[in-house]
């Protein structure tokens, strides 16, 4: 798959109009640089520009300013199949996020930021969808390398600000009222049955074949494969929310290229930003905190400090919960297992489909058909990641280590 090109919309000029809104200094553009923001084999379901700029004030000092900008991972005069993944994230940025701030700062001593700064082009509207923020890298934050995996003090600094972003998104359900429809069922529904069942069907046919070489045990083969012939019964089961559970908003894609990191030194973390809003669900925590233990932490840790992780979050979450004056039971650490056991489902997933898309080194045939599609090149592309070396080291412990903890059922 090749680099797109700069869509002929994102010019200097456009820039000039946003710059002479938020700058009373502002003079001129001297150097407008648009770039890919990311390498070949990260982008699935955008193109991200990092747009960087050379202006000139009006006291005629020169300064540097970059932006990310989101754009469709299709031409701009094509249908652009990912509209509703735009609209959710706009929301998010725009609303629902800054909802979830406030609460902090109305109730707490504490003010976290989930979320880098959102802006929108001023005038006439853009013809086409956008997310546009500023540069995070700026002030000092980069996303960790996700093949190596995170360290402890990296994992316990982001499950603390998910702990704190959970605590605040069950709160505002008890301030503001229940989140729209479409963000407490998301995909999760009878209604896209035949889209999880291609989806359940293109992943687990070849991951069924690979299987074969990870090493398991008879039974565990057989059990593996009739637990993924129930897949798409199991997600529609997953996504129902349960009233007498505490049920959180989702970031739902909580994985390490979805958080940046700025760091105090080489051991010690100053802040976690969110990244990538565009499958928010709200229901079981079990969602996120799953996504995360099986996919970010260095394999040396993900699963003798899988424990450890839960009791932490839990630790974290009770806190926060009690911070906002949340008056509703938090579940205790013991029950709080149990539903992670109800809903272990999610541990199968990400470890199925997550992190063998986490440890492929950058590959041009990294792309969203390949990940979703069926073709003879989706199904070999699959293969290569199935059996890959650093993914077959960890999927033939961790399969074993889901069965007995009794997630795989």
């Amino acid at each position: 798959m090749t680099d797109q090109p700069t869509p002929q919309w994102v010019t200097k000029e456009l820039f000039s109009s946003l710059l002479e809104q938020s700058n009373r200094n502002f003079k001129a553009i001297i150097k407008f640089v648009p770039t890919s923001a990311i390498s070949k084999g990260e982008n699935y379901l955008t193109i991200v520009l990092r747009i960087q700029i050379e202006m000139q004030l009006k006291d005629n000092s020169i300064e540097d300013v970059s932006y990310i900008l989101k754009i469709p991972l299709v031409p701009e005069d094509e249908k652009n199949d990912f509209h509703e993944m735009f609209d959710a994230e706009l929301d998010m940025y725009d609303h629902l996020i800054p909802e979830l701030e406030d609460l902090y700062a109305k109730n707490t001593s504490i003010s976290p930021k989930f979320k880098p700064v959102h802006l929108k082009f001023p005038g006439e509207p853009v013809k086409s969808d956008y997310i546009l923020l500023e540069d995070l890298r700026k002030k000092g934050y980069r996303n960790a390398d996700r093949t190596q995996g995170l360290e402890q003090f990296e994992v316990e600094a982001v499950l603390k600000k998910l702990a704190q972003w959970h605590a605040a998104s069950a709160k505002r359900v008890v301030e503001l009222g229940e989140y729209e429809k479409d963000i407490r069922e998301s995909y999760f529904t009878t209604e896209h049955q035949k889209l999880l069942d291609e989806f359940n069907i293109n992943f687990c046919m070849p991951f069924l074949e690979c299987m074969q070489q990870y090493n398991l045990e008879p039974g565990q083969l057989v059990l593996i494969s009739d637990y993924t012939s129930q897949l798409t019964d199991l997600n529609i089961e997953f996504g129902k929310n349960d009233p007498l559970e505490l049920s959180v908003l989702n970031h739902g894609d909580f994985w390490c290229n979805n958080f940046m990191f700025k760091y105090k030194n080489a051991s010690e973390v100053e802040d976690v930003c969110f990244v990538d809003f565009q499958l928010p669900k709200y229901g079981t925590p079990a969602q996120d905190l799953l996504c995360i233990l099986m996919t970010s932490p260095k394999f040396s840790i993900k699963l003798d400090k899988f424990d450890y992780f839960i009791e932490y979050y839990h630790q974290q979450l009770v806190e926060h919960l009690t911070m906002l004056n949340y008056n509703r039971n938090a579940p205790t650490l013991s029950k709080f297992h149990a539903h992670l056991h109800r809903y272990s489902l999610w541990a199968f997933i990400c470890a199925q489909r997550m992190l063998p898309i986490v440890l492929l080194p950058p590959d041009v045939d990294s792309h969203i058909g390949n990940v979703m599609g069926n073709s003879e090149e989706a199904i070999a592309f699959k293969r290569k990641m199935f059996l890959l070396p650093a993914y077959v080291d960890q999927i033939k412990v961790i399969l074993p280590w889901l069965i007995n903890r009794g997630y795989i059922r």
